[in-house]
């Protein structure tokens, strides 16, 4: 784990691009409604089920990293809160997710809407599971084997 000497930012790669800003949680949800900081809290809150992280909070997002960012929530509206999963495979047959971007056929990138607690639901939580896997880079350590 590289931390970059100016921001304390933590990342995988040595010398990974970045933004050497500093922003808060607090910042990101500065002026948004009492709904959507309940849906990002309950989102949190399921992942800390899941496994331990810390938050990344960015100007246009909060990215949730083990030894990589796994998740992140990009967007806060009124009455809901888009993200997105880092996947290793896509999963297109879901009604979790509206986009799923490739990355060089590396890492799928997984989008979903969340505008009720209970779109966190057993689908969802299984590949939010899947993702918390390759943030701990568990992926890399099945295909070495």
């Amino acid at each position: 784990m590289w931390v970059c000497p100016k921001c304390n930012h933590k990342f995988y790669n040595e010398n990974q691009s970045h933004s050497c800003v500093n922003y808060t949680v607090d910042d990101f949800l500065k002026n948004k409604s009492a709904k959507s900081i309940e849906l990002f809290q309950a989102f949190l809150n399921a992942y800390t089920k899941i496994g331990h992280y810390e938050l990344h909070p960015v100007k246009t997002r909060v990215a949730l990293l083990t030894l990589m960012r796994f998740c992140s929530i990009n967007k806060i509206g009124q009455d809901y809160i888009d993200g997105h999963l880092v996947l290793v495979e896509p999963y297109p047959d879901t009604l979790c997710f509206y986009k799923i971007d490739n990355l060089a056929n590396r890492f799928y990138v997984h989008h979903f809407r969340i505008m009720s607690i209970d779109d966190i639901n057993e689908e969802l939580i299984v590949y939010m599971k899947k993702a918390y896997d390759v943030g701990e880079r568990r992926h890399v350590r099945i295909s070495k084997k």
